[in-house]
């Protein structure tokens, strides 16, 4: 069945701000061990730097990265990248992912739908909770 027109294809979005922390996320695995600064990890995710330090602070508040101040300065993971899933991301930053919407019917149809929305969650979830920063970082996104 074809798109309406101005409809998107592909998966549900999520947050700009798991967007932006995974995209700053997968810059420091990619530098481990070394520490990056924000204005590098700004320009190798495309995140706007006013943005980028509260997404580093919401980072670092939940044990995923750590700063380290000085000259020599700067972010890098807490952990090995290996051991970071993207779903642990999402829950961390957005908390338990949205249910299905809300019901605008009843019967046998609106629930349906409920079991449908509900199942596509759980099914993004499983992918997420199967790739760690490391896989994304080295390209192994077979799920």
């Amino acid at each position: 069945m074809p798109s309406a027109p101005g409809s998107r294809t592909g998966p549900p979005p999520v947050s700009a701000r798991v967007d932006y922390a995974v995209r700053a996320l997968l810059a420091l695995a990619a530098a481990q061990p070394d520490t990056v600064n924000a204005r590098r990890l700004a320009d190798a995710g495309q995140i706007p730097p006013g943005y980028l330090y509260d997404v580093l602070a919401d980072l670092r508040r939940a044990e995923l990265v750590r700063v380290r101040l000085g000259p020599r300065g700067g972010y890098s993971l807490a952990r090995p990248a290996a051991e970071v899933t993207l779903g642990a991301v999402l829950r961390l930053l957005d908390g338990a992912p949205a249910g299905p919407p809300a019901r605008t019917g009843t019967g046998e149809l609106a629930a349906r739908l409920d079991r449908l929305w509900s199942a596509a969650a759980e099914a993004s979830l499983r992918v997420l909770d199967g790739l760690t920063l490391a896989d994304v970082v080295a390209g192994r996104l077979d799920v």
